[in-house]
């Protein structure tokens, strides 16, 4: 039985989190035995259940060095023996490919969601060169850019795996955000969903809405550790009565079937997980014209695209959808994310990756 170790020691659970218990799920399902490394305490019992799938909890990830991390970590693999490694967290590449290299593991998979500047030179040389770990990113966008760094990065060391997504099921009973939040009939709902952090750009929620007639409300579904930051000032403006925040929620196909169009208005991204499950849903989106979302949209084919912190545009790219003046059709959105995105692409794109000895 192929063996496979997923280090998540993460303390928020956003896209990348949720990323991860997909793979550990499809992995397991497929027979391989997988481990997912968790921080003690945080959100072990999301991937309770799962075929195959055990959590391994630690007190520490550790920064540039840590010994005692490094030494756990070795203990951890050589305990484990895997065939593989994946890191999902920048935070964690070095830590976790050195460790990986010291247990004798030679295939090291990191993951990269988003943009990021290259710092320490010498740290990226040991880790993609010395230690030749692989790096996945979800986009192409995103591989363009790491491969404009050729003296960490080659077509062999950097790989372009989509995030995946089953499609939800049609007949999924939506969540009535009117009934739940006593609004009016004639509510315009738009989703928004992620961690609270600035990169997110949840902040423009009140100017976004302050351009958009009054029945118009935004429901928010997540947590993050600059949540009470974003609130607070977002209740200091009229618009706050507009904006519903709900935090984490378990069922998201209820989420998305229950809202009108989705709304990302980040300043940085890699590829959404969250813009590939409202078109899943068959949603209509505005989104900023971040990395990964050129693509999943199709450079606006299957939804409008903004300049980034262009609110004006982002209200009337919301407007355009509700006055019926932009049309997105659900059964080509659906049919668009299950082609091009879907679940079954992802799964054999992660197991060739992770698995196959040479990769061309």
């Amino acid at each position: 039985m192929e063996r496979a170790v997923l280090f998540c020691p993460s303390r928020v659970w956003g896209g990348i989190e949720k990323n991860v218990r997909l793979r550990a799920r499809f992995l397991g399902e497929s027979g391989v035995q997988v481990y997912v490394v968790l921080l003690q305490g945080y959100f072990a019992d999301r991937f309770e259940g799962l075929d195959n799938v055990s959590v391994v909890e630690v007190r520490s990830r550790g920064g540039d060095f840590n010994a005692f991390v490094v030494a756990n970590y070795v203990r951890i693999l050589r305990k484990i023996k895997p065939g593989v490694v994946f890191a999902a967290l920048k935070k964690d590449w070095w830590l976790v490919t050195l460790a990986s290299k010291l247990a004798g593991v030679d295939r090291v998979v990191l993951y990269l969601g988003i943009s990021r500047r290259v710092k320490s030179p010498l740290k990226y040389l040991a880790i993609f060169r010395w230690m030749k770990a692989i790096l996945m990113v979800n986009s192409d966008s995103l591989r363009n850019e790491m491969l404009s760094h050729p003296r960490f990065f080659d077509e062999r060391n950097v790989v372009r795996v989509y995030n995946g997504f089953d499609l939800p099921p049609v007949e999924a009973r939506p969540t009535d955000f009117r009934a739940l939040l006593n609004l009016p009939a004639d509510s315009v709902i738009v989703g928004c969903a992620g961690r609270f952090s600035p990169q997110k750009g949840f902040d423009l929620l009140p100017d976004i809405l302050s351009e958009l007639p009054e029945n118009v409300h935004v429901v928010h579904v997540g947590e993050g550790e600059f949540e009470e930051e974003i609130k607070a000032a977002i209740a200091k403006r009229p618009e706050s009565s507009r904006i519903h925040f709900l935090g984490y929620q378990a069922n998201m196909d209820g989420f998305f079937g229950g809202i009108d169009l989705f709304l990302l208005c980040s300043r940085n991204e890699g590829m959404a997980n969250v813009l590939n499950e409202a078109l899943s849903h068959g949603k209509p989106v505005v989104s900023t014209r971040v990395p990964g979302s050129e693509e999943l949209l199709a450079e606006g084919r299957y939804g409008v695209l903004t300049d980034i912190n262009d609110v004006a545009a982002l209200s009337r790219g919301i407007q355009a959808i509700i006055d019926g003046n932009k049309v997105y059709p659900p059964g080509e959105l659906r049919e668009w994310i299950d082609r091009e995105f879907g679940l079954d692409r992802m799964i054999r794109e992660t197991n060739r990756l992770f698995f196959e000895a040479e990769l061309s």
